[in-house]
């Protein structure tokens, strides 16, 4: 009972959000569920939510989720969603040192704008990342200062362990549990689905790791007893003449 677990989650992890939502004909369509030690950890680090799409998954449940998340991490002008995509070597780039903190670096086509004081490069990505790019690397090598030591807070590792302090607790037996009267009232009836065509297999699917499996090694050996493929010299049935 979906309703009950999302109950007993609250019960047992205090600051947690959870929301269920039905469909015209009464039947589940989306669930959410935000930790509570996870939206406390949230607040000690980056305001950096990564989001992993999967191409089955349509705008209408994405637009749900987001507005359940919204009730615990409002949006704000510091809130970002990113895809990371590391740079290259910061050795191989060109550094004009203006003034104590300030610094042009040179790609093969472009420049960049470094402030090792206020942590900022004009590619943006220091800026974002809270972690110094390929320009403020090559910038702190010129002036032979360790980079790490412009890494944001957020990063260290006494922050990570503060944000991962509390742990997530299980709801327990679901059927022993103490629930308010009206709980079944927001329980639904599972989704409807689509049978798939055609007769439902009879056989596992076997990985290409298996022995005998088109495209893996083991089926191009062949037993040493007769010669065949297929199978070995100990699993080896056939008669030798």
């Amino acid at each position: 009972n979906l309703s009950r677990w999302l109950y007993k989650i609250t019960e047992t992890n205090p600051g947690s959000l959870t929301y269920q939502h039905v469909d015209a004909a009464g039947k589940f369509k989306y669930a959410f569920v935000a930790f509570g030690p996870s939206i406390r950890g949230f607040s000690l680090m980056r305001r950096v939510i990564a989001v992993d799409v999967v191409d089955a998954e349509n705008s209408a449940s994405w637009k749900w989720f987001f507005r359940g998340l919204s009730q615990k991490i409002p949006d704000a002008s510091d809130l970002v969603f990113k895809l990371v995509s590391r740079l290259g070597a910061a050795m191989l780039l060109n550094v004009y040192q203006v003034d104590r903190s300030e610094f042009e670096v040179k790609d093969e086509t472009m420049k960049f704008v470094v402030d090792l004081e206020k942590r900022h490069c004009t590619c943006n990505v220091f800026d974002i990342d809270k972690i110094p790019c390929i320009h403020a690397i090559a910038a702190a090598k010129h002036i032979k200062r360790d980079e790490n030591r412009f890494v944001d807070a957020s990063h260290l590792t006494e922050t990570w362990a503060k944000a991962y302090a509390e742990s997530i607790h299980p709801g327990g037996e679901l059927s022993t549990s103490t629930y308010p009267e009206n709980i079944d009232e927001l329980s639904c009836p599972p989704p409807a689905t689509k049978k798939k065509s055609g007769r439902p297999p009879t056989k596992r699917k076997r990985s290409v790791g298996e022995f005998g499996v088109p495209g893996s090694k083991s089926q191009s050996h062949k037993c040493s007893r007769c010669g065949t493929g297929g199978h070995n010299k100990i699993t080896c049935q056939r008669p030798i003449g």
